[in-house]
């Protein structure tokens, strides 16, 4: 039985998972029915089912490295994990392009977190195994990155082309689908989510205030972050204030963060969810973690336009695409599908045919195959950042065939 570590940065304790937590959940599930051994290292040592689970310090990483075969890890804490754990085939996944969303920090927080940042994914880079990203998109960004630092190099590219022996897509997935449930179209409740410095809850709240003109029932949800302490809440608190400011309190809310074993009654209590964001790099990179959950819920989505969900909006016919700037754009649509019933359930049949396409067993399979034959790169020492090639240098001979570009 292969023994697989998962080294997750977010405590799981709370039984509050965020994005990344819940993806670190569904890959113990996933190990766990493939017949494979699970220990979890997290923040806290939150329990997992079936799971073997400790919090993270150079003694847990160095017994658990010293009794598995292969370690998958996301994040900051792979710089615990690289500098504390024995040598083992390592799968880094970089799902959430973290450096990227990151660059919203600087103007509070400086320069430090960008160098923290940089350093982080250089050295996962340098020393993961084989890699994990979210989509097409990313993998490009990511392939860039890996020549830079010697990754992509000719000898690994010799036997592999398409390098998918160095980096694969596994996007996010979800759960099985779930029925149908009744949503109220009188009084719609909107649901938007957790509040991160690269949204824009101001133009969502502006899009509800001016859609109740005509939806006097309608209503706009934001979740607290079940991790303020490692994720910060400048939006967020400007979020709160604007509503304040503005007398907004009976139509936007402020609730705490759901169970993971609760979302799904959670997201009964909606009728659509709104997303609103502006363009950037962020938006050209991200694959929204929301998007996979609430199409889970069978809900119909509004949203600001990016890559990614423009392409899962598209290939499943379940939300609307907003590529205005202008909260009333946002708004005039909300209110068209909650006056159009056959609208919104073909909306929701939508989002129950993108989870059907979407179980984690599916999506996770990248992962599964490289833990059925876990290795170390062999190319990654000597084709490093240095670019040391790993032969004999260059003969006058060698040199002389380069040149004329033949051989003999």
């Amino acid at each position: 039985m292969t023994r697989v570590l998962l080294v997750c940065p977010e405590p799981l304790g709370h039984g509050q998972p965020a994005g990344i937590g819940i993806r670190f959940l569904e890959m113990a599930r996933v190990l766990v029915a493939g017949g494979y051994s699970v220990t979890v290292i997290s923040a806290d040592g939150g329990d997992v089912p079936d799971a073997r689970c400790e919090a993270v310090s150079p003694q847990s990483i160095l017994r658990a490295t010293s009794t598995s075969e292969v370690a998958v890890v996301q994040g900051h804490v792979a710089n615990e994990l690289f500098s504390h754990g024995h040598p083992i085939p390592t799968v880094v996944d970089l799902y959430d392009p973290f450096i990227i969303e990151n660059l919203h920090y600087f103007g509070s927080r400086g320069a430090e977190v960008f160098l923290h940042d940089h350093a982080t994914l250089m050295m996962s880079i340098l020393r993961g195994d084989y890699f994990l990203c979210a989509s097409e998109t990313q993998r490009q960004f990511y392939l860039g990155l890996f020549l830079a630092a010697g990754r992509l190099n000719p000898e690994l590219f010799e036997h592999d082309p398409r390098l998918e022996s160095l980096i694969r897509i596994a996007p996010f997935g979800v759960q099985p689908p779930r029925p149908p449930a009744e949503r109220d179209l009188e009084r719609p409740a909107v649901l938007f989510g957790g509040i991160y410095d690269w949204y824009d809850p101001i133009k969502a709240i502006d899009a509800v205030a001016l859609a109740q003109r005509d939806v006097p029932g309608i209503t706009l949800t934001f979740t607290r972050h079940p991790n303020p302490e490692i994720t910060p809440q400048g939006r967020a608190a400007e979020a709160v204030a604007y509503v304040k400011r503005r007398d907004l309190g009976d139509l936007v809310r402020f609730e705490p963060w759901v169970a993971y074993g609760r979302r799904a009654e959670f997201f009964e209590r909606f009728a659509l969810s709104l997303l609103t964001f502006p363009q950037s790099l962020e938006t050209d990179l991200s694959m929204r973690t929301r998007i996979y959950d609430y199409l889970w819920g069978g809900l119909p989505i509004v949203t600001s336009s990016a890559p990614g969900t423009d392409e899962i909006l598209a290939w499943c016919d379940a939300g609307s695409i907003i590529r205005s700037n202008e909260p009333s754009d946002f708004a005039r649509e909300l209110v068209a599908i909650v006056r159009d019933p056959a609208r919104h359930a073909r909306m929701s049949a939508g989002a129950r045919a993108f989870a059907v396409a979407h179980q984690w067993e599916r999506v996770l399979e990248p992962l599964l195959s490289f833990c059925r034959d876990p290795r170390i790169e062999v190319t990654k020492d000597s084709w490093s950042v240095r670019m040391q090639v790993p032969e004999h240098p260059p003969s006058i001979l060698d040199r002389i065939k380069r040149k004329i570009g033949g051989s003999f």
